[in-house]
């Protein structure tokens, strides 16, 4: 009987947890520390949003816009994965979308799940005012300064092209200096050995989308089993590397001890920070 009680408990705990995951987002606010970070963008505040792969194409799976717009942030990066598989499951993020890019400089890349549409997808944000970085780059004025902000589509289409389009966009760029690359698989971040100062923005893993308690990322696509790069904050050579746990889920429709996540960054000035793999 004791058995049964505890199992039923551990059930209802567990049932709980799913429902929680999938549809109650959590915000991350976190500091990455960044050495002899640039004086004008000390404290520079980033809303990073990523893999919301909405479904539907009446309504927002997970609402995250709420939270979103109660804090205060300098610019924001969505890095791919609006949508699950169609271009209109991006529709009802038209009018947070548009919120967002009157609000404040928003950019986007794409991921794998807007390669068929990739066409579309770059209209309809365009419309709303959020600039897409299809390997290319722009530079923002902050504080008297500049701020690069690079964006690359993504790693497979990248891959596909024999990473071409990266070379390409990378080729004029100084070895240091602090730039900003928004990827959507954070992979990419292995071709910048020969670079400084660069933070890579990215998604994709879902933080493993199914998780244990206290256990790093078990699975990442493309990446398999205990992957190199999970999800959070890391120091890789002389880059950095934020990947957001994102806010939908793949074609399995579960997270688990996994909260749909959007984060707030604000960029530190640090003698060192981040999970090193060098």
């Amino acid at each position: 009987m004791m058995f049964s009680s505890a199992a039923m408990f551990a059930g209802g705990v567990l049932c709980a947890n799913i429902a929680m995951s999938l549809k109650l987002p959590r915000l991350i606010k976190a500091d990455l520390p960044i050495d002899n970070l640039p004086e004008h963008i000390r404290g520079l505040k980033i809303l990073h949003v990523s893999d919301i792969h909405n479904k539907s194409k009446y309504y927002v799976n997970v609402n995250i816009w709420k939270t979103v717009f109660k804090e205060d942030f300098d610019i924001a990066v969505i890095t791919g994965d609006m949508t699950k598989d169609f271009f209109d499951q991006v529709l009802p993020l038209r009018e947070p979308l548009s919120e967002l890019a009157s609000r404040v400089p928003t950019f986007f890349v794409d991921g794998n799940h807007e390669k068929a549409h990739f066409r579309e997808m770059k209209k309809f944000m365009e419309s709303l005012g959020v600039v897409v970085l299809d390997d290319r780059k722009i530079t923002l004025g902050i504080n008297g300064g500049s701020l690069e902000i690079l964006g690359i589509r993504d790693y497979y289409y990248q891959k596909r092209q024999g990473f071409k389009p990266f070379k390409h966009l990378m080729e004029d760029e100084v070895k240091c200096g602090f730039r900003i690359l928004l990827s959507h698989q954070p992979q990419i971040i292995e071709g910048l050995s020969y670079f400084k100062d660069i933070l890579v923005l990215s998604g994709h893993t879902h933080g493993g989308q199914i998780r244990l308690p206290f256990v790093d990322t078990i699975i990442a696509p493309g990446q398999g089993f205990f992957p190199k790069f999970g999800d959070g904050f890391y120091k890789v050579k002389n880059c950095y590397l934020y990947i957001s746990r994102g806010i939908g889920a793949s074609r399995i429709p579960v997270r688990l001890f996994n909260r749909p996540e959007v984060a707030v960054l604000t960029l530190k000035n640090s003698a060192g920070g981040g999970r090193s793999d060098d």
